[in-house]
């Protein structure tokens, strides 16, 4: 067979390599299958992005593929061109890009996918039937024409099904576990939509723009217009996708959604093995119209005929990866809308003032829902904690409101944005904290497993108690988390059942739904860290107290405000959704700071407009565009060094520089940020990568991260 010529990109750490390298074969390969090549002195795996018949590369210098992985392929080409443009805006390898988009068990780095694998029985046509005995008769009778051998063995022996595989009538198969779409459920009727609802759906089907933002207040039936929205899709035979910004929120939308459409349904979230999840991707390359619900990583499924997108809660940091490459999932989803040539809704009842900008400005649509759908507004009060005595953290005014609701049977939220038992340990000698020894930040205490924690890189050490810098045992623990909190609450509260739901009690597979369903049914106060504000839709809730939000605003990060009033604004919205008035109990030491008085009045175009003006005075985003660059290295000296070094080469482009400032540690690194302003996004990008290409030839054994855009500014 005549060879033919294929463009391989190698996986390679080095963006220098970032490119396609000419390969032969004498065997045909589609491009978007992976293959095994020899790359220098090395064997490397790659992905084919082409075929070409006038390579560029003298044919003699052209090496052969050693092995083709695929036999068809695991990325098309609507995918490949999403991976070179993210690569492209953050400023990374592009086979690190596809690395990210792929499962686990598909990525360029793994020859063979793992599977999951299950025994079925299936009965067998025979000429003639043997004579069996009653039991053995009955048995064969009652089995299904194929079932789960596991669900065999629930009505029936071993040995009776053993006896009827000998006699030829049952046959045993191991197959590939199917981890398809959900259960279907009874379908619920659809509420007739409000006028306000009706006027933003028909805004959004009127739009003439790609991307449209649907800012409605909490409670006011955004879901609701979702579904009208992704019915029209369904329609026409397209396939809709829903990012939702958290796991703890798809088993509520997993049981509207399958609950309301007869299409299957498909949940994608990391909680999914490696096999369930290389399963659910196989299955949507040829599945027909359906709804996918999935977290960040699901925009990079394979649907062919995508007809909607849709993203809750869209102004939330979890959409954008914190490591490397650090994309965001809204720019992923705005190129696939345009590939699709579907619409993307942003929706939030706090959207970003990013988007929120967009959107005045007309670059995106803009579809408003300003009033609750059922309930009332929450009632917010501010607790001056300068005024009045706290018990365990809580004000006198938040005990009693929450005895009120225990008395009245009615749920409660209390919202502390810190997860852990005493966050931190502090020498009463020498004050100094107990520190990560490779990132040298403050660690917590977890009482549950008697150990400290950094939050920063997961590393764990045993509980100690005597003072490594000064030998002291007067160690006292400083701080509130959720742990103790929890704890505490039950001595105050006395036989409440409290759930606790942040990162340490959602570690397992299924454990957000589970603690969700036992607040449900029994549950009287909901406990836990920000992800408890996020779109939960529980109509018995009439009270949330928010705990913590001072240590919000108080962060040296221009965003700070932002987040603190998208935190306290949505974890309000978790309150009086049903028939029952809400209230809303914010204790801070600052009670006239502007973001808690635009709460208080439920006031996001206010906060925005006053938002906006700082932003405006310190020259922030939305009004440039920017990017931190970290250079990281042991000796703090020689990071600082070549900081200063590379602010000197993107002042000479015309950039804005703010920095070096040191940072944390990571990983026994000094590190030290550089913050990068301009007003071309263009242009901002370009300059990083000629940095990025320049510092890999003159690095002085530095290393660099580079964060376009980024969500939060590292400390």
């Amino acid at each position: 067979m005549p060879e033919s010529y294929y463009e391989v990109m190698v996986e390679h750490p080095t963006i220098a390599l970032s490119k396609t390298f000419t390969y032969f074969s004498s065997k045909p390969v589609q491009p978007g299958c992976r293959v095994f090549v020899p790359f220098g002195r090395q064997k490397l795996t790659g992905l084919v992005m082409a075929q070409t018949d006038q390579p560029e590369t003298p044919k003699e210098k052209i090496k052969e593929i050693l092995q083709i992985l695929d036999d068809k392929p695991v990325l098309d080409g609507e995918q490949m061109e999403l991976a070179r443009q993210l690569a492209h805006q953050t400023i990374s390898p592009m086979m690190a890009m596809i690395h990210c988009m792929l499962p686990k068990a598909l990525d360029a780095r793994t020859a063979k996918p793992g599977f999951s694998y299950a025994l079925w029985v299936k009965k067998c046509c025979l000429k003639q039937m043997p004579s069996l005995s009653a039991a053995l008769q009955e048995t064969y009778d009652n089995l299904p024409e194929e079932c789960l051998l596991k669900e065999a063995k629930e009505q029936f022996s071993d040995y009776r099904i053993n006896a009827l595989v000998k006699q030829g009538l049952l046959e045993k198969e191991k197959r590939i576990i199917n981890h398809g779409t959900l259960p279907h459920r009874p379908q619920q009727p659809w509420p007739k939509l409000n006028a306000y609802q009706e006027n933003a759906l028909q805004a959004i089907r009127q739009s003439d723009k790609q991307t449209i933002l649907l800012h409605g207040v909490t409670g006011s039936g955004k879901t609701e217009v979702f579904f009208h929205l992704a019915k029209d899709a369904l329609k026409q035979n397209k396939q809709v996708l829903i990012l939702v910004p958290e796991i703890s929120l798809t088993p509520m939308m997993e049981e509207r959604i399958a609950s309301r459409f007869e299409v299957d349904v498909y949940a994608c979230h990391s909680r999914l093995s490696d096999s369930e999840m290389v399963s659910v991707w196989q299955n949507l390359t040829q599945a027909g119209p359906c709804i996918v619900i999935g977290t960040r990583k699901s925009v990079f499924l394979p649907l062919q005929n995508l007809g909607l997108i849709i993203m809750d809660e869209e102004h939330d940091t979890s959409y954008k990866q914190d490591h490397a490459p650090r994309y965001h999932a809204r720019d992923a989803a705005e190129l696939r809308a345009q590939a699709h040539g579907c619409k993307l809704v942003l929706a939030s009842a706090t959207p970003s003032l990013d988007s929120y900008a967009r959107a005045i400005k007309g670059v995106y649509g803009l579809a408003e829902i300003p009033k609750r759908a059922a309930g009332q507004d929450a009632r917010i009060r501010l607790v001056d904690l300068k005024r009045t005595q706290t018990y365990c953290n809580y004000s006198a005014d938040l005990i009693q409101a929450v005895l009120k609701r225990l008395a009245l049977e009615q749920k409660s939220m209390i919202l502390l944005n810190r997860r852990g038992y005493l966050p931190t340990v502090r020498c009463q000698s020498c004050h100094e904290y107990l520190r990560c020894e490779d990132c040298n930040v403050p660690l917590s205490y977890h009482k549950g497993e008697d150990a400290l924690v950094c939050h920063v890189c997961g590393r764990r050490y045993p509980m100690i108690h005597q003072c490594p810098n000064c030998g002291s045992t007067m160690l006292t623990h400083t701080g509130q988390g959720t742990e103790r909190l929890e704890e505490e609450s039950r001595s105050l509260f006395g036989k409440a059942s409290i759930i606790r739901m942040d990162h340490d009690t959602t570690k397992t597979k299924g454990a957000h739904g589970k603690l969700l369903s036992e607040f449900a049914a029994h549950g009287d106060i909901l406990m836990g860290t920000q992800m408890i504000a996020k779109g939960l839709d529980f109509h018995d809730i009439t009270l949330c107290g928010i705990l913590s939000i001072d240590s919000i605003l108080a962060r040296p990060d221009y965003l700070a405000s932002e987040r603190a009033y998208q935190l306290a604004e949505q974890a309000a919205g978790r309150s009086g959704r049903g028939d029952k008035p809400g209230e809303v109990i914010i204790q801070t030491f600052n009670p006239d700071h502007f973001v808690l008085q635009c709460i208080v009045r439920h006031a996001y175009k206010a906060f925005f407009t006053k938002e906006m003006k700082f932003r405006h005075a310190g020259n922030y985003p939305p009004y440039v565009y920017l990017a931190t660059v970290v250079i990281r290295h042991e000796d703090p000296n020689t990071a600082y060094k070549k900081a200063l070094e590379l602010k000197l080469i993107l002042e000479g482009k015309d950039l804005e520089v703010l920095g070096p400032a040191e940072i944390s540690q990571r990983t026994k690194q000094s590190r030290f940020r550089l913050i990068v302003k301009s007003k071309e996004d263009g242009h901002l990008i370009q300059s990083l990568w000629d940095l990025a290409l320049w510092f890999e030839k003159n690095a002085s054994k530095c290393k660099v991260d580079f964060n376009v855009h980024p969500m939060n500014l590292e400390e």
